[in-house]
Parts: C-alpha cells; sequence; structure tokens
C-alpha cells in the first residue's frame, strides 16, 4: 500500500466514524435542560387564561433540570411577576434560606408554581386558570423526573392530591403519586410569615424531606 493509498483508506475511516457519531447524536434523546428551554420556548407567550393580559412575565420555574425534589407553589407574586422567577419575596427568601440550612443544596431542587402567571391582587387561583396551566406543571415533573414532589400550601396539595383535605390535615404526611414519585405537603412559607405558630411545623417538615432525600 502507497502512502497515498493509506492516507485516502485513514480519510474514508475518519469519515464513517463521523458520520457514525452524527447517527448516534440523531437518536439521542434532548437533555432535560433543552427540554425545558424549549418548552419555555413554547409557552411563554401563553394566552390559555385571561391572566395573559394582566401579567408582567410567565414564570416558568427555576433550578436543576435533573433536580431529585420539586418544590411546587401556588402562584407566583408580585416581585415573582416583576422578574419572572419563582420565589424570590419573603416566603421566597425564608423557603431558600430554610432548605440552606437544612442543608438541601440549590443542585438538588427544581422550583415552580400551579400557575404561571400572577393572579392580580394575589388572590387564589380560579379553575378555569387550574385547568390551563397545570398541563404544564405535569410536563415539568414528566421532563425532570424526579423522585420527591413538595407541595406548599393548600392549593398545590389539594390539586396535586385531587383532594378538598386542608394542609393542617395532609402536611407532614406522604403520598404515593404515579411513577412512584413521593408528594410531601408542607406548609406555604408564606403561610409561616403570616402566622409564625406555623414556621416551627414548616421547618419540621421539610427536615422529613430533607431525610426522605437523603434516602434517596
Amino acid at each position: 500500500m502507497t502512502k497515498k493509498d493509506f492516507y485516502i483508506e485513514y480519510l474514508s475511516i475518519i469519515r464513517d466514524f463521523k458520520q457514525h457519531l452524527e447517527q448516534i447524536m440523531k437518536k439521542a434523546p434532548p437533555s432535560n435542560t433543552s427540554s425545558l428551554h424549549r418548552m419555555y420556548q413554547e409557552i411563554k407567550n401563553c394566552q390559555r387564561c385571561p391572566l395573559y393580559k394582566t401579567r408582567t412575565n410567565l414564570v416558568f420555574g427555576e433550578g436543576n433540570p435533573n433536580a431529585t425534589l420539586i418544590l411546587v407553589g401556588e402562584a407566583p407574586g408580585k416581585y415573582e411577576d416583576l422578574q419572572g422567577k419563582p420565589f424570590i419575596g419573603a416566603a421566597g427568601k425564608l423557603l431558600r434560606e430554610s432548605l440552606k440550612d437544612l442543608g438541601i443544596g440549590e443542585k438538588k431542587i427544581y422550583i415552580a408554581n400551579i400557575l404561571k402567571c400572577r393572579p392580580p391582587g394575589n388572590r387564589n387561583p380560579n379553575p378555569e386558570e387550574i385547568s390551563a396551566c397545570l398541563p404544564y406543571l405535569k410536563k415539568q415533573i414528566q421532563i425532570i423526573q424526579p423522585k420527591i414532589i413538595c407541595s406548599m400550601g393548600n392549593f398545590s396539595s389539594q390539586i396535586l392530591l385531587n383532594t378538598t383535605r386542608g394542609i393542617t390535615y395532609l402536611r407532614g404526611q406522604e403520598f404515593i403519586l404515579k411513577n412512584k414519585i413521593i408528594l410531601m405537603p408542607i406548609y406555604h412559607p408564606a403561610a409561616s410569615i403570616y402566622k409564625p405558630a406555623w414556621k416551627k411545623q414548616f421547618l419540621m417538615d421539610l427536615e422529613k424531606v430533607r431525610d426522605k432525600l437523603s434516602k434517596i
């Protein structure tokens, strides 16, 4: 074999290997990061319910796209609406500081809400809004595939469990959802600010979440 023939065969091997890699990449499933980004691009201008008329920003969610734990609140508030990020007001500060103190790092969590847009005056979500927005949260959960969901407050807990039971009954318990995901309801951090007596139970329940995470 001449040097020229060797070089031609070498280039052929390189070309075949490159084509093989390209075929593998085409077949490879998209990463959670790209899936969530694509989802955000698809829904950022959502008009499924009237809340789009009054929102400043759609609040999609934030955190590790491969999180073991998803924390789910009710809906964005004033500051979340302004910045497009979940849980950045007083309740968010309490939640994030409490998670940090308990050793639940940001890399383990993803934070989202039942609604992606703020209801005017922070009123309770209505059935039309919940029906329009809940599929988005379900798709986020499907993409991320967490081991645990921590529902914060009455609305998120009742909606995800399809129950009328209140948070004072549900908190501190464990429920098994589809795909063996564990749901653990806790008080909403905002409730722990307005009702200081609940803060101790809020922290106790977060400790249970932390302990469950350590066993997974």
